[in-house]
């Protein structure tokens, strides 16, 4: 008489003795393991779920660079260049309005808006599920959308405005200091968002001062002529122009 051999109970075995999928951050090959976690990268997922695993093909670099989280780096730098060219769009000559870093920035924020897109196609490429592309797509939009506002509000000259709304009080009391001083020449200081140098006076009642200064090439800063009227001269142009209140922003290029 011959005895069966009772067949070894597949619970008593790991999880899976044939390929599940691919680890979603790393792509370990999901099959022999004891515990449902990557053993890789420690990720976890669900043997009966597909949607926590990876069931395409293997994800290159790129792919998962596109695929994967917003890394820290990523957002120093978008925020980073937004906030620098904010920045620098308060002076009054206006470079970063007039130079390439303008469409550099919308296309920053272009680039944000079309991630989601990308990802979708990247996913449909690689298996990847659809709904892990959920995540952190808000924080990519957000960004798109604060870039694009922020190169408007540039190109609208609004940084410029708002600081000069707040320093103006501090430029009209240095105005006041270099009109009513025995010496022509004050002494460079900070005037609100500014910092003032080559502060002097003018003839017939007037004073400017130097904000930005590269090389002797380049110079910018404001002019205060409380007695010139704006509408009956034509000095508004690309280097001079009238910002309110007495106060004219100027350039000087060569």
């Amino acid at each position: 008489m011959t005895l069966a051999v009772p067949a070894v109970d597949s619970l008593d075995r790991p999880l899976a003795s044939s390929p599940l999928g691919l680890c979603l951050d790393c792509n370990y090959p999901l099959f022999g393991l004891p515990t449902p976690r990557c053993p890789e990268c420690g990720r976890e997922f669900d043997p009966m779920n597909p949607a926590t695993m990876n069931m395409g093909r293997e994800l290159t670099e790129m792919a998962k660079w596109v695929l994967g989280p917003i890394r820290w780096p990523v957002h120093l730098l978008s925020w980073g260049a937004l906030a620098y060219a904010l920045w620098q769009a308060r002076l009054p000559g206006g470079q970063i309005a007039s130079s390439i870093s303008l469409p550099i920035l919308i296309a920053l924020g272009l680039i944000w808006l079309a991630w989601p897109l990308v990802r979708t196609v990247a996913a449909k490429k690689y298996g990847w599920p659809h709904s892990l592309l959920m995540r952190g797509q808000k924080q990519r939009i957000t960004i798109g959308l604060c870039v694009l506002i922020g190169a408007l509000a540039i190109a609208r000259g609004l940084p410029l405005r708002g600081a000069l709304y707040l320093s103006r009080p501090a430029m009209d009391q240095l105005a006041a200091d270099t009109l009513s001083s025995a010496n022509p020449y004050l002494d460079d200081r900070r005037v609100g968002l500014y910092y003032a140098k080559r502060v002097k006076q003018l003839p017939g009642g007037g004073m400017r001062f130097t904000v930005e200064e590269q090389n002797r090439a380049y110079r910018s800063g404001f002019t205060y002529l409380p007695n010139v009227n704006p509408k009956r001269v034509g000095w508004s142009t690309r280097n001079y122009r009238y910002v309110g209140g007495g106060w004219w922003a100027w350039r000087e290029e060569g």
